[in-house]
């Protein structure tokens, strides 16, 4: 695979090669042993992640004709910043980019699939997700930090804890996917916020009504809870007015959701 400096990036232009394998984690040394009074070969192996680490690709192109990318292919790669995907790439496999710490841009192209893990403990702060993506893996943007945009197709199957620890998780009824989350600050706070506008986050999709119960579970200070109707992009019916205001129990948020959605 051949690598190019562009814009200042050494950029690889991946194309589907297996990148490690055994030869390329192995060092062959020669050392002179002075008690033996020999010369002593040694061949020392180091592990893949190891390896990653040390790779200097700032920017990775995947070209033409790749249409997958295989499980944890660029994982612990920390010099990665951007990743641009051709049109071809239909599916990226579990952990692809996972601890890509460095990563803060990725053009997905009409990715179909996006595996478990895939961009976990990156550093992305935006993610547009093609229309035609039908599935997003548990995990898949775990643990990045500045993430505050994420849109999700209307018909994509989303696994648990996309959004697990990312900025979303302040901003988003749909952040709040974790019911072990002990802290659920932005409800206790959104009265208070007024930077807060839920057309920054550009979710799609529908909660289920256990979303809205785990989003609720563990409010703590939690008073009111409102949605403006004035909000131009509203994410669900179910959340565009009518405020949950001093509701302490979880059977009474379940009996309320339901009446809105008519099923009571």
């Amino acid at each position: 695979m051949r690598t190019e400096t562009i814009d200042g990036l050494l950029t690889l232009f991946y194309d589907g090669s297996e990148l490690w394998n055994e030869k390329l984690g192995s060092q062959f040394t020669i050392e002179y042993d002075r008690d033996q009074e020999s010369w002593d070969q040694r061949i020392s192996s180091e592990s893949k992640d190891y390896w990653m680490e040390r790779q200097s690709w700032e920017q990775v192109i995947v070209v033409n004709g790749v249409t997958e990318i295989p499980e944890r292919t660029f994982h612990f790669c920390w010099n990665i910043k951007r990743v641009i995907f051709s049109d071809t790439v239909v599916r990226i496999k579990q952990w692809a980019f996972s601890c890509c710490s460095s990563l803060v841009y990725v053009k997905l192209a009409l990715t179909v699939h996006i595996g478990e893990g895939a961009f976990s403990s990156c550093n992305l702060s935006s993610v547009f997700i093609p229309p035609r993506c039908r599935e997003i893996g548990g995990w898949a943007f775990d643990n990045n930090e500045n993430l505050t945009i994420l849109n999700v197709p209307q018909d994509t199957e989303v696994g648990d804890r996309i959004f697990n620890y990312t900025e979303l998780l302040g901003r988003s009824p749909f952040g709040v996917l974790d019911p072990a989350r002990e802290t659920n600050t932005w409800l206790k706070n959104i009265n208070n916020d007024e930077q807060f506008a839920l057309h920054r986050v550009c979710s799609s999709f529908e909660p289920t009504l256990d979303m809205i119960l785990d989003a609720m579970t563990n409010k703590g200070g939690l008073m009111a809870f409102n949605v403006e109707n004035s909000i131009g992009i509203t994410p669900s019916k179910y959340l565009k007015e009518n405020p949950y205001a001093h509701v302490s129990e979880k059977e009474v948020i379940e009996k309320y959701v339901l009446q809105m959605m008519g099923e009571e």
